[in-house]
């Protein structure tokens, strides 16, 4: 079946019903929408917001206590990981996969898939990354995978289209490294 045959939901007990793993003390808020909750495996004391909406594609698995703030979007159908610790500001937008041009493919959800060129892609996000508010993490054919290492910090309305390094401090379109952070020295909960 294909991602244009799931048709959203609210994210009530009948999708948590459904969902691969869901730790201890998730918070997860009524108005979440949500497509693919099998997919999904959300770490312990995680917390996702109001007006969130998450596509578990070919698979979604979240670390402990990370935090999805409102109106925040994983789409595209592809993979994310992320570790723990790891927080997203409002409305950044995760995009897994798209619709591609080559080999004369048409590029619209509203056609067969055999029409489509569509392109999947793997995003991690390491322990203790941040992703500031309305930044976008976008892969391209030519970089399928992107690695936000480990304590990186994405500044807000930034463009995320390579893997960044870890403990650096990224901003700007297309992003950069402008500085580097501490790493973190206090003890896991």
């Amino acid at each position: 079946m294909d991602e244009q045959d799931f048709i959203p939901e609210q994210w009530g007990k009948e999708a948590l019903k459904r969902i691969r793993r869901c730790g201890t003390g998730v918070i997860t808020h009524h108005l979440v929408q949500v497509i693919k909750p099998e997919m999904i495996e959300i770490g312990d004391y995680t917390r996702i917001e109001n007006f969130v909406f998450i596509n578990g594609g070919n698979g979604m698995k979240v670390g402990r206590r990370n935090h999805f703030s409102w109106f925040m979007s994983v789409i595209g159908g592809g993979e994310l990981i992320t570790g723990d610790y790891v927080s997203f500001g409002a409305g950044v937008r995760i995009i897994n996969g798209t619709d591609h041009y080559q080999g004369g493919k048409r590029i619209s959800p509203l056609v067969p898939m055999e029409h489509r060129g569509v392109y999947r892609c793997r995003i991690e996000v390491c322990k203790d990354a941040f992703v500031g508010t309305n930044a976008v993490i976008q892969p391209s054919i030519h970089n399928p995978e992107i690695v936000i290492g480990e304590g990186a910090i994405v500044g807000s309305m930034s463009l995320v289209t390579k893997s960044l390094e870890p403990w650096s401090i990224n901003v700007g379109i297309p992003c950069r490294k402008v500085g580097e952070r501490p790493k973190v020295i206090t003890p896991d909960v």
